[in-house]
């Protein structure tokens, strides 16, 4: 078994063609993505960051967003790569402050 994740993946700066470059020549990726960054399904890719991170760094300029959902409640990120380095930013759940008006 294992833990499965649903990925989405865009530049944010850079060419929009690189993300096809990028699945095209990652085996893992390809089953994770299809050629606009879309997710083709859930899926298990354990080196996701040292793949892209790789990959990053022949393009320094771009900036990769890799969005993921893991099959765990609240298991949702946001990942920035750029020039072989990443940022982590996972999701966090608020809830408002209890208001006495909005009973109904």
């Amino acid at each position: 078994m294992g833990y499965i994740t649903r990925y989405e993946l865009s530049v944010k700066n850079g060419n929009t063609d690189l993300i096809s470059k990028f699945v095209t020549e990652n085996d893992n990726a390809s089953y994770a993505l299809d050629e606009n960054g879309d997710s083709n399904e859930s899926c298990k890719w354990y080196d996701h960051e040292k793949e892209l991170k790789a990959f990053s760094l022949k393009h320094p300029d771009a900036l990769f967003e890799l969005k993921g959902e893991g099959e765990e409640s609240g298991d949702i990120w946001i990942k920035y790569i750029r020039n072989g380095k990443c940022q982590t930013c996972k999701a966090k759940l608020l809830f408002e402050d209890y208001d006495e008006s909005k009973l109904i």
